[in-house]
């Protein structure tokens, strides 16, 4: 146990078993696969009292063959999964194959107890005596048993420790973490690494998954709870990946993608779920970045028509929403009198203006050209139409000056511009085409009334119209 490798303490054990045990070898054979018609194994470890006794440098014990279709071979190796312990005194066998491989072996006395690991079977531990038929019964047998115990805790030991470094190495290099839940206990195992992250000492002995899922965002929790039941609910082995923001040790949300599968046992029975935590914040910071740039106008800097409907999608009405359409008047006469580049500069001139009249929660949006919205919320409608008033007169009162590159002097331009406002109310389920189509009438109304004005939209008004034309 205290060894460097669990192979180097085996060696070492079975050089102390030999000696003690008076035998003539002392071996174990690993468990390779066990066939419907036969089982293959290797001669992995051996003391020899001579080099007479010496078996392991023989090639016909390297990964050989047993036929399983000897019944009384077969009971064995069915006896050794079980967990059972053998003493042979060879002359006092009857007739059959293990006899027979006995005796050319020259082994008159023979003890094997199986190595279990993990529940399974994964060797066999055995003695041969080649000049004694002696018993084994009884302490020989609880010998080789503790030893067996040994080898199997030793060898667990290793596996654990292997695949503790593993894990810990995966997590420095990939930024993820390990973790499993059983379904028994509900108790959670997480890798060092996630641990600490987490905010957790490495020795931290037990973290129900409670605990756990209390670090996951509450929009994201009820998400993965639901997940979780499909996975375990489902009529064969499930994966599922989702992201969640997950709370670290310093209180800080950083994003993860959850990836889990469950785990079955021999009857088909799902015993746990594990998986990995991959840390996705830089991917979800580049994913919000590309997110943010295709709903910006690249000129202005103003949400374009896309983000104009996600903040409609995801901005429910639960107050009463305004929409002030509005563009510029006459902005064509402009372009052809000082050229396209004033006529951007101007663009984002004025967006820049407006945006200092709107509070934090409105949005500025540029739909395309001269055509620019303005999505308010919790305002009456004399509010909306004192802030539609306000735009009007910001750009109308105060000239707008241009630098142009290669001329003398900076282009000065004054210019106005036309507002329709419509209101959507909270108990109104109007869409954004609906409420785009209602303001645009009002914007035309303002044209018509001469520019430079603001019209609200007037639905009896509207209905009237309406009732007007399907009757002339």
């Amino acid at each position: 146990m205290t060894m460097e490798h669990w192979a180097d303490g085996v060696d070492r054990l079975l050089t102390e078993l030999g000696p003690v045990t008076g035998a003539s070898r002392v071996w174990i054979l690993q468990l390779v696969e066990i066939k419907p018609d036969k089982i293959i194994q290797d001669y992995v470890f051996e003391w020899a009292s001579s080099e007479r006794y010496r078996l392991l440098n023989q090639y016909r014990f390297r990964f050989f063959a047993s036929s399983l279709d000897e019944p009384e071979y077969q009971r064995l190796v069915e006896e050794r999964q079980m967990g059972c312990r053998h003493d042979f005194c060879t002359s006092m066998m009857p007739e059959g194959p293990i006899k027979r491989h006995l005796e050319n072996q020259a082994t008159l006395s023979m003890a094997s107890v199986p190595i279990f690991v993990n529940g399974r079977w994964w060797g066999t531990l055995g003695v041969d005596d080649c000049e004694r038929a002696v018993s084994w019964a009884g302490p020989g047998l609880d010998l080789l048993e503790s030893a067996a115990q040994m080898i199997a805790a030793a060898l667990y030991r290793y596996q654990l420790n292997h695949r503790s470094r593993q894990v810990e190495l995966f997590h420095k290099v990939t930024d993820c973490g390990v973790w499993e839940v059983s379904l028994r206990n509900g108790r959670a195992w997480c890798s060092q690494g996630l641990k600490v992250a987490l905010g957790y000492p490495e020795t931290f002995p037990r973290m129900p998954v409670r605990r756990l899922a209390a670090r996951l965002h509450p929009e994201d929790r009820a998400l993965v709870w639901s997940r979780l039941r499909e996975a375990r609910n489902a009529p064969e082995p499930t994966q599922f990946r989702l992201d969640a923001r997950v709370r670290l040790a310093d209180n800080a949300w950083s994003w993860y993608e959850i990836i889990a599968e469950m785990q079955y046992n021999e009857q088909g029975e799902p015993v746990a779920l594990a998986g990995v935590l991959v840390d996705i914040g830089r991917r979800k910071q580049e994913e919000e970045r590309a997110q943010a740039a295709s709903e910006r106008d690249a000129l202005t800097g103003a949400l374009n028509r896309r983000g104009l409907d996600r903040r409609m999608m995801e901005c429910v009405a639960t107050s009463s929403r305004h929409l002030i359409l509005f563009d510029i008047d006459h902005f064509k006469q402009i372009n052809d009198t000082h050229g396209h580049l004033v006529g951007d500069a101007l663009l984002e001139q004025l967006a820049d203006r407006l945006q200092h009249e709107l509070r934090p929660e409105d949005c500025l949006i540029r739909l395309g050209g001269e055509e620019f919205a303005v999505l308010a919320s919790d305002m009456r409608d004399e509010q909306a139409m004192a802030l539609a008033d306000r735009l009007r007169r910001r750009v109308a009162d105060t000239p707008f000056c241009v630098e142009v590159p290669g001329e003398g002097s900076a282009v000065l331009a004054s210019m106005t511009i036309s507002l329709g406002v419509a209101r959507q109310s909270r108990d109104n389920a109007e869409a954004l085409g609906q409420l785009m189509a209602e303001a645009d009438q009002a914007l035309y109304a303002a044209k018509h009334a001469g520019r430079n004005t603001l019209v609200a939209y007037d639905a009896t008004a509207a209905e009237r119209t309406q009732s007007s034309a399907a009757g002339g």
